[in-house]
C-alpha cells in the first residue's frame, strides 16, 4: 500500500568561527524576507509563492507514523498551497495563505471530502521588533496517531498575534498569545471505533486560550541561554469536565556552529482540571533537537515530552513521549539517500479494567529523494508497528511512503 507525504530538503551552513552575532536583523523578519526571495511570481508590490503537494494526511514535516486508516485504504491527499505577499512598504507587509485539498479514500468515493486553510496575517518589521498579527480558518482532515489511531476532520478557527524584540544583539524576547477553537463536526469524515472503550471524539471540542513569552542571551560566541513560560486555558463544549489549565515554566540552551545545532528546553508541566474530582498532572516536559551537517551527509534527531487530550474511557488526557531520527547523504546534485526511525510511547495513568493503557508505535525506513528544477520526488519504504497493553488496535507490516512536491 502506498501512501503519500512531502518532505522538504534541508539545506547545509557554513560553519561560524567564534564569533558572536552582532547582526541586528530579527530572526522572524529574515524569514518574511526569505519568503519574497522564493516567490515564483513576483509583480510590483506583490509576490506569489505557489506549488503543489501530494501528502498523507498523517505526515508532518517532522514525523510520518501511520494510523488505522491507512490500512483501510487511505490514498492520499493532493494541497494547492498559495501564498500572496502584498508589500506596501519595508516596515509593513501583507499576507494571505489559501490550501485547497482534496482527500481520497482508496475504494470508498463516498468518503472521499474537500479541505481548506485559509490565513490572513499582518506584518511589521522594525529596527528592533517585528510584530505580527494573522486569523487563519482551517477544516482540514488530520492525524491523531495516538490514542485514537485514526483520522479525523478538524475545524479550527484561531486569531492571535506574536512579536520578537531584540533588545540588543545578545538579548532578545519572544511573545506570543492565540484564540483557538476546536470543533469536528459530524457530517465530515470522523473515526468510527471497533472498540466499546471509546468515547465520541466531539468530547474533545474546546476553546483555548494560550500565551507564551521566552527570554534569550546569547552568553557565549556560539550558545545561548533562554527561560520560557506557557499558559492555556480550555474550555470544553461537550465535556465540561475536562475544564483545565495547562502551565509550563522552563528554560534551556541552544548552541549553534553552522554545522551543528542543538537545542534544549526543560519544563516543570502540570495538568489542573476544574473539577477537583479529576485526575491532575504534575511532571516534567521538555523538547530536545539537533542536526549536524558534514560534508554530504547531514544527521537530525528529535525527541519530546508532553500531554494531549483524550477521549480514552475515564482518561482526560496521555503523556506523550517521542522520538524520531534521521540521516541523510548527498549522493550528487540530484539524488538523496536517507534513512530514518520515528518512534512514540503514549502513557495514561488512569487504570481502565486494571489496566493502565500503553501504547508504542514505531517506523523504520530507508528511501531516498530526487530534486529537479521544480519538482521533488522520492520514497521511503520500512516497517511499522503498533503495540498496546491494552485489548486496542494493533498493527504491524510493511509501509511506503512517496514524496512528491512542485512549483510551478
Amino acid at each position: 500500500m502506498f501512501v503519500a507525504a512531502f518532505l522538504p530538503l534541508a539545506a547545509g551552513a557554513q560553519e561560524v568561527q567564534g564569533l558572536r552575532d552582532r547582526d541586528p536583523d530579527l530572526a522572524s523578519s529574515k524569514k518574511v524576507v526569505e519568503d519574497l526571495a522564493r516567490a515564483n511570481f513576483h509583480r510590483g508590490p506583490f509576490y506569489l509563492l505557489s506549488r503543489l503537494q501530494i501528502a498523507d494526511a498523517g505526515y508532518t514535516e517532522a514525523a510520518y507514523l501511520p494510523t488505522g486508516d491507512s490500512e483501510a485504504g487511505l490514498s492520499l491527499t493532493v494541497n494547492a498551497p498559495q501564498r500572496l505577499y502584498f508589500v506596501p512598504s519595508k516596515k509593513a507587509i501583507f499576507s494571505l495563505d489559501l490550501v485547497p485539498g482534496y482527500s481520497f479514500f482508496n475504494g470508498d468515493s463516498g468518503r472521499n471530502q474537500f479541505n481548506y486553510l485559509g490565513r490572513a496575517d499582518a506584518h511589521f518589521l522594525f529596527n528592533h521588533l517585528y510584530l505580527n498579527a494573522y486569523t487563519l480558518r482551517a477544516d482540514q482532515l488530520r492525524a491523531h496517531v495516538a490514542d485514537l489511531n485514526r483520522l479525523a476532520t478538524t475545524r479550527t478557527d484561531e486569531t492571535g498575534a506574536a512579536a520578537e524584540w531584540k533588545y540588543s544583539s545578545r538579548t532578545s524576547a519572544l511573545f506570543s498569545a492565540a484564540r483557538r477553537t476546536y470543533q469536528y463536526p459530524s457530517d465530515r469524515y470522523q473515526p468510527i471505533f471497533d472498540e466499546l472503550d471509546f468515547n465520541p471524539v466531539q468530547l474533545l471540542e474546546r476553546d483555548e486560550n494560550n500565551a507564551r513569552v521566552a527570554l534569550t542571551h546569547k552568553t557565549f560566541p556560539l550558545t545561548s541561554l533562554f527561560l520560557s513560560a506557557e499558559g492555556s486555558d480550555y474550555q470544553f463544549r461537550n465535556a465540561t469536565f475536562k475544564d483545565s489549565r495547562r502551565l509550563w515554566y522552563g528554560g534551556g540552551v541552544s548552541y549553534d556552529s553552522g554545522r551543528t545545532g542543538i537545542r534544549l528546553e526543560v519544563a516543570a508541566l502540570s495538568l489542573t482540571f476544574s473539577d477537583k474530582t479529576q485526575h491532575s498532572y504534575q511532571g516534567l516536559g521538555g523538547t530536545l533537537s539537533a542536526t549536524r551537517t558534514n560534508g554530504r551527509w547531514t544527521y537530525a534527531g528529535r525527541a519530546g515530552r508532553d500531554l494531549g487530550f483524550s477521549v480514552f474511557l475515564a482518561n482526560n488526557y496521555y503523556v506523550a513521549s517521542t522520538a524520531d531520527a534521521e540521516i541523510s547523504y548527498i549522493a550528487n546534485r540530484r539524488l538523496t539517500l536517507r534513512t530514518g526511525v520515528v518512534y512514540e510511547q503514549d502513557d495514561y495513568e488512569t487504570p481502565v479494567h486494571g489496566i493502565e493503557r500503553r501504547d508504542q508505535t514505531s517506523f523504520s525506513s530507508v528511501g531516498f529523494l530526487l530534486t529537479f528544477r521544480r519538482l521533488l520526488a522520492g520514497v521511503d519504504g520500512g516497517w511499522y508497528e503498533r503495540k498496546s497493553n491494552y485489548d486496542v488496535t494493533t498493527d504491524s507490516g510493511i509501509r511506503y511512503v512517496l514524496h512528491l512536491s512542485f512549483n510551478p
